[in-house]
């Protein structure tokens, strides 16, 4: 058989099917963390980059691993990141993954403890021991490989991020990127994910009350942000999506019910 003969029409999308594979953008405090592990659906493992994951306790089916580094002499937890991959992989060669959903929270701090990892690549350093050019091209390669990979899981993933501003010189705009190393990996990382949103949030001092909201379809200077759920655009719902986190369906699951309906069982909710 020929690669050709291996054609087969797409395979229509459903509730059963479907896998969200999502990049959330926003400032701290956005609601990155909480709105997007606790409104996944089913058992959700957490890996916590930046210390966050106190903001989840209680919560439950949640499972946290930290990988936290603060040596920067240490690719320590790097390694651990890389070897978390691994085992899930095998986990799931061997059917014996127990998460539905995976959130890897803190692209920035990935970037920085995989920055440590290439530090060790090449003793030669820059003024005052900064990454010099040759280990930009390992740490690059090495965080998009492991990104990627996490992506291809089976599973939802999730993976929060930071904005960058940075001003253009000749037109004095201010350009919003994800925050990471490498002119090139600011503008691919959102490339590699169906679900690209921003996350705000707004205070209602007279009520008391934050509001955490995602925008999930381009705009202005966000103008990447998208959503392969709502496709065709803006066929399911309009933004901005509140996140209610009282209430249910909220986040990720009234997403998922607007695009594909209740889950079965849920009809007479």
């Amino acid at each position: 058989m020929t690669i050709l003969e291996t054609a087969k029409p797409a395979e229509s999308a459903s509730r059963e099917n479907y896998r969200i594979k999502a990049l959330l953008i926003g400032h701290s405090g956005s609601g990155k963390t909480t709105s997007g592990v606790l409104t996944l659906p089913g058992r959700k493992l957490v890996i916590d980059y930046d210390g966050r994951s106190a903001s989840l306790a209680g919560a439950p089916d949640v499972d946290v691993i930290e990988l936290l580094e603060q040596n920067p002499k240490s690719p320590a937890a790097w390694d651990k990141a890389e070897k978390l991959k691994d085992e899930l992989w095998t986990a799931v060669r061997k059917k014996e993954l127990k998460w539905d959903s995976i959130v890897e929270d803190g692209l920035s701090s990935m970037s920085t403890i995989c920055m440590y990892w290439a530090l060790l690549l090449d003793p030669k350093r820059g003024l005052g021991g900064s990454p010099a050019k040759q280990h930009y091209g390992p740490q690059m390669k090495n965080l998009q490989d492991h990104v990627r990979s996490m992506i291809n899981l089976p599973v939802n993933y999730v993976l929060t991020a930071h904005f960058n501003a940075l001003d253009d010189e000749e037109t004095g705009a201010i350009h919003y990127f994800v925050k990471v190393f490498g002119k090139q990996m600011k503008t691919d990382v959102p490339g590699w994910f169906n679900e690209v949103y921003y996350c705000y949030h707004t205070s209602n001092e007279k009520a008391k009350r934050e509001t955490y909201l995602w925008h999930t379809s381009g705009f202005g200077k966000f103008d990447f942000m998208k959503s392969s759920i709502n496709n065709p655009a803006g066929k399911y719902w309009t933004d901005p999506i509140e996140i209610d986190l009282s209430s249910e369906p909220a986040g990720f699951q009234k997403l998922l019910e607007l695009r594909f309906g209740k889950e079965k069982g849920d009809e007479t909710k």
